[in-house]
């Protein structure tokens, strides 16, 4: 099926659909907003705009500014969030822009523009790094992950899978990620004005932000072989015994609403207690640090100290590189409160406990824990998704939700902006009622 499909509009909570008009068509009037740290929305918007469309791209900070288009239309928002909201609505009241593209769907002032762009019927394509990496990135109609229309489903009775499984390869794109994230919070710090931080979706310090990406790129570099072979160990001696825990980003906007009141730290505590209770004893405790965070990373000393009081300092272990992929596909178990490495354990038939909302929580394919989580009988539970099932639900994801691209490694842009123009022209746009009607009354100058 194809990504039209996604902008068919609300059903309301009766099963009619309350909307007035539709039409399926290709944009006059994009509105751009913040995108990945790097040049892809400056590449978008001239992609699109060579596409005979008209584009406008707003300008939340100075890092912005920097990776922005400079002889292109651009809007530089200099206030906060009050002023942002007042803009957009007369925008979008008088039909200045009929889509919007956004990535980072929970970001603060995406979440703003999301619930405004719903009130008057105008589509949001949400971009966000892909659910299944490398090669892709996720497009979706108006949100991502907890957010996203395909959160909590499975697939349909009676939709098959592709015969092939398409492979993406566009060269690695960590380096280039880290640079400009580094180029772009640096800016963002130095030349942003007062009132723009309010937009912030990362609050960062400059000098405190630029020892965290050299400790990044340093531990990288220092501490990959120790740990490479400290997984090597952990797989080939400890097989199917250690339970895996991804930490996730501190900043990510994954870890506001939709964690339901959980972070790192409180997960690291009530884990790690209930482990030293419960689980078997000849079972390791795996916690993983996710490669935007190593550099920011201050749990691993934590986590051994709260490991030692708790008599587990031989059966704990921190791993700040490698393959999260292999440690999940060996692991006896995950815990995640949402993050999308669940979707490896998916893959590999590992058991999950989703803490949080997610893309993926559903009874089918994991223990959802709806912010209330049992660790307690999950080291000792047997419970793992039927692998047909898991099969199916992996491949409608990547039909539904994924495209060809890459946000940072040169030749994924281009791939991922032939992806977006390529969606463009596929959106069934439903128009509501009282859109028309406020259209209609500024018109007439009421």
């Amino acid at each position: 099926m194809s990504f039209q499909h996604q902008f068919t509009g609300r059903i309301s909570q009766n099963g009619t659909n309350p909307l007035s008009a539709q039409r399926i068509g290709t944009f006059q009037n994009i509105l751009l907003l913040q995108g990945p740290v790097g040049p892809f929305f400056a590449e978008l918007h001239q992609h699109l705009r060579a596409q005979g469309m008209g584009v406008t791209q707003v300008h939340f900070n100075a890092g912005d500014q920097f990776f922005g288009p400079r002889n292109l239309t651009h809007i530089n928002l200099t206030d906060g969030m009050a002023a942002w909201r007042r803009w957009l609505v007369v925008k979008l009241m008088t039909g200045a822009f009929d889509c919007i593209i956004l990535f980072g769907a929970d970001r603060p002032a995406h979440k703003a523009a999301r619930v405004l762009a719903k009130t008057y019927g105008v589509p949001v394509i949400a971009l966000e790094e892909g659910y299944i990496r490398p090669g892709f990135i996720t497009l979706e109609a108006g949100g991502n992950n907890a957010a996203s229309p395909m959160a909590g489903r499975l697939p349909p009775a009676g939709w098959a899978a592709p015969d092939t499984t398409p492979v993406n390869r566009f060269g690695h794109s960590l380096r280039w990620m880290i640079g400009y994230s580094a180029a772009y919070y640096t800016i963002r710090r130095l030349f942003s004005r007062d009132a723009q931080p309010e937009t912030y979706h990362r609050q960062a310090l400059l000098m405190k932000e630029s020892r965290a990406w050299i400790r990044n790129f340093a531990r990288w570099a220092l501490a990959g072989r120790a740990e490479a072979r400290l997984c090597h160990r952990l797989i080939t001696q400890h097989n199917g015994r250690y339970f895996l825990v991804p930490l996730q980003v501190a900043a990510d906007s994954n870890m506001a609403d939709a964690a339901l009141g959980w972070c790192s730290a409180r997960l690291i505590k009530d884990s790690l207690h209930s482990f030293a209770r419960h689980a078997p004893s000849d079972c390791q405790l795996v916690f993983k640090i996710h490669p935007m965070e190593r550099g920011h990373n201050r749990l691993t000393p934590e986590i051994y100290r709260q490991a030692r009081v708790l008599g587990l300092e031989k059966r704990v272990f921190v791993i700040e590189t490698g393959s999260l992929g292999e440690l999940a596909r060996h692991a006896a178990g995950m815990i995640t409160i949402n993050s999308s490495s669940g979707l490896s354990a998916i893959h590999h038939g590992t058991p999950l406990m989703v803490i949080g909302r997610a893309l993926y929580a559903h009874p089918r394919i994991a223990h959802c824990a709806n912010g209330k989580p049992d660790f307690d009988n999950f080291w000792t539970s047997q419970f793992r998704a039927d692998a047909a099932l898991r099969t199916r639900y992996l491949a409608w994801l990547r039909e539904k939700t994924l495209r060809p691209g890459d946000f940072y490694a040169p030749r994924g842009r281009a791939a991922a902006c032939i992806a977006v123009a390529t969606a463009l022209g596929n959106v069934v746009v439903d128009t509501p009622a009282r859109w028309i009607n406020a259209k209609a009354e500024v018109a007439l100058g009421r």
